[in-house]
């Protein structure tokens, strides 16, 4: 079995999440044929050497505050083109939350590295959060001449999933290399904040299973199946170009693809 397969499962398992068995046997099997680089030691051990520069771990943190910021806004646009109510609902979730993890990106690195920052600067990372709330947010209805077909969504929805398994292994990366440039004092909180992150991202992965499962139940199951090997081979290439140059080495979020 796949590390990264396993490890994932063991996080929703972890948090009591429900998880459809047909995507459990779905999920293992394209880890197997396609085994995500995100998962090898090497890729490991590249992000902690990388990370012991304060520099590179710090911008790495503005990396991901701006990444997490126009993805809440990329999700929740994405949210607007789908018919399906239920999986609307919960893709919406999804951008409040990672609204929310562009501030707490912005917040860590003030806690970590808190003389290393200019008030200009400052301001300018906290403005890469679109402030979505459950409470406050654009328009929850669907554009009627943008939504996009089942197979269109299930595309995207099963990109996210992959996607947010990554961002799971990232965190848990991170965390430790978080810890370590914490003082005594603050901790708890950087401990804290690394906790809610690795949460999300499993509920992430949890929801996101959900809608793959109630699509497997119409009857599309060979259809998923070749569209999971397909686009875990397609992110594992995606994150080799970019870990190559430099670009998503320590970053939560890469791009979902059309096509």
């Amino acid at each position: 079995m796949n590390n990264v397969s396993e490890l994932a499962l063991n996080y929703l398992q972890s948090y009591n999440c429900h998880i459809p068995e047909e995507y459990v046997g779905l999920l293992r099997s394209a880890c197997e044929i396609h085994p995500p680089p995100h998962g090898m030691a090497k890729y490991g051990n590249l992000y902690r050497e990388c990370a012991r520069d304060r520099q590179w771990f710090a911008n790495s943190l503005a990396v991901n505050a701006y990444e997490e910021g126009y993805g809440s806004k990329q999700v929740w646009e994405f949210a607007q083109r789908i018919e399906n109510r239920d999986f609307a609902r919960l893709v919406r979730g999804h951008s409040i939350d990672e609204s929310r993890h562009s501030k707490m990106f912005v917040a860590l690195l003030d806690i970590l590295f808190p003389t290393e920052l200019e008030t200009e600067v400052r301001e300018e990372f906290k403005s890469f959060s679109p402030e979505y709330y459950p409470h406050s947010h654009p328009p929850i209805e669907p554009s009627p001449e943008k939504v996009i077909d089942k197979f269109q969504v299930m595309d995207q929805i099963i990109q996210i999933n992959l996607l947010e398994i990554r961002a799971l292994i990232l965190q848990l990366l991170l965390r430790p290399i978080a810890q370590a440039y914490a003082t005594r004092e603050n901790l708890p909180k950087v401990t804290c904040m690394s906790n809610l992150f690795i949460y999300d991202e499993t509920k992430h992965v949890e929801y996101s299973a959900y809608c793959i499962g109630e699509f497997i139940k119409e009857g599309n199951r060979e259809w998923v199946r070749e569209k999971i090997i397909q686009r875990q081979q397609t992110i594992n290439e995606m994150f080799l170009i970019d870990t190559e140059t430099d670009h998503s080495l320590g970053t939560t979020v890469l791009k979902t693809q059309v096509g």
